[in-house]
């Protein structure tokens, strides 16, 4: 390895934002004033890792869609350009098995009147995207009344779909949970969570009620041809960005929302610049106290992506602040722990549902445990239970000690 490939690596491994920004097309407002990046020096293994690392952040085939269209593909290393365009593939394969079941459950749902509304990755690759295969997906999420829930579960129950995952605790997932998650047990093994909420349960200090956001639903309107989907409906504009800026910054926080979810809404931004209500957008984030959520969201896309947010929106959202405000900046940061990170999620609760959620994490179900630590007999479970008491003590104490620090 010469000496400009190791400075490559390094600055690589050090921030691979402006990098995979550049192949996007853009550039972090951060970055802007530095040398442009020299793309035709780039070796084999530097290239790797930024595929890598692209992958990582589900932006890969949105880089090899962009790089095929601007002609620079063919001058890539072959391996390069055969994981890239991989990426993209195996996204649009993965998608299309996804947008064929909706077909049929959107079917289902419409001859049970069961209203349903598309939600992020399935609803950004039908509309904000321009081929299904740029915009990864691991399951499908949709939103149905809480009044047809239960309807709409054994719909789901009679094409296939079983519990994703056994309970930790008898009635936890009714005071966590805001969507009921659902599995195939054969090929493709696709996944389905049915939504009731969004963002979060009533136990959560940040949820709010669910009622405006039926009031920003509209028809889809289908332009891909061979999908019929009747019976399915989207988020308004202004209810997207809000729920998707709520979704990454509150429901997991900024430091675990992927590039990805930044770039979503970006390209919900643009895409729908003229239809966008930026009134509508500041008023309810006001009302729902998700302000410092879209503060931080639009900010961070701005930084990254050059979102073209209003001034005045921005001078909005700097001016005001609400009681989620120190929950958001904290979210910012990744916890040293495992312990530190539960605990960030306690204290979120209201009394009750942190305390079901404490024995949860200290005595959960056996057949959590079974599934936790893939037992093949109920033989092995004290010896279990005493394994995972050990590693919450270590862990507890490895938390006090960066506490103290």
């Amino acid at each position: 390895m010469d000496l400009r490939e190791a400075e490559q690596v390094t600055f690589l491994a050090e921030d691979h934002l402006p990098w995979i920004c550049s192949l996007l097309g853009r550039m972090p407002v951060e970055s802007q004033n530095e040398t442009p990046i020299d793309w035709t020096y780039l070796s084999e293994p530097v290239w790797q890792m930024l595929v890598s690392q692209a992958q990582a952040e589900g932006l890969a085939p949105l880089i090899y869609w962009n790089l095929s269209r601007s002609g620079k593909f063919s001058s890539m290393p072959g391996v390069v350009r055969q994981n890239l365009r991989a990426s993209y593939a195996g996204t649009w394969v993965v998608n299309q098995a996804l947008l064929k079941e909706l077909v049929t459950l959107a079917d289902r749902f419409h001859k049970a009147d069961i209203p349903l509304v598309l939600l992020k990755g399935a609803c950004y690759a039908l509309t904000i995207y321009p081929d299904i295969g740029l915009r990864p997906m691991g399951d499908l999420d949709i939103l149905v009344p809480a009044s047809r829930l239960a309807e709409a579960v054994r719909i789901a129950a009679g094409l296939g779909y079983r519990e994703e995952l056994p309970e930790a605790f008898p009635g936890l997932n009714d005071l966590l949970s805001h969507h009921v998650c659902l599995q195939k047990s054969d090929p493709p093994f696709l996944s389905l969570e049915i939504h009731d909420r969004l963002v979060a349960e009533e136990s959560f200090s940040y949820a709010v009620p669910v009622d405006w956001f039926w009031e920003q639903i509209e028809p889809f309107q289908a332009t891909r041809p061979g999908l019929k989907l009747d019976n399915l409906f989207i988020l308004s504009p202004a209810a997207q960005v809000l729920y998707a800026s709520a979704h990454a910054m509150l429901q997991h926080g900024g430091k675990n929302a992927p590039l990805r979810w930044m770039y979503d809404i970006d390209r919900l931004i643009r895409y729908y610049e003229s239809r966008l209500d930026w009134d509508l957008l500041l008023h309810q984030s006001r009302e729902m106290e998700w302000g410092s959520a879209l503060a931080a969201a639009l900010q961070k896309t701005m930084d990254i992506f050059h979102t073209p947010v209003p001034e005045e929106v921005v001078s909005n959202l700097s001016a005001s602040s609400d009681r989620h405000k120190k929950l958001v900046t904290g979210k910012q940061i990744r916890p040293a722990t495992h312990s530190l990170e539960e605990r960030e999620k306690l204290l979120s609760l209201n009394g009750y549902a942190r305390m079901r959620l404490f024995l949860a994490l200290l005595i959960p179900s056996p057949a959590y445990m079974r599934w936790r630590y893939k037992l093949t007999t109920s033989w092995l479970l004290p010896g279990y239970y005493l394994f995972r008491w050990w590693g919450i003590l270590v862990d507890g104490l490895r938390s006090l000690v960066s506490l103290s620090q």
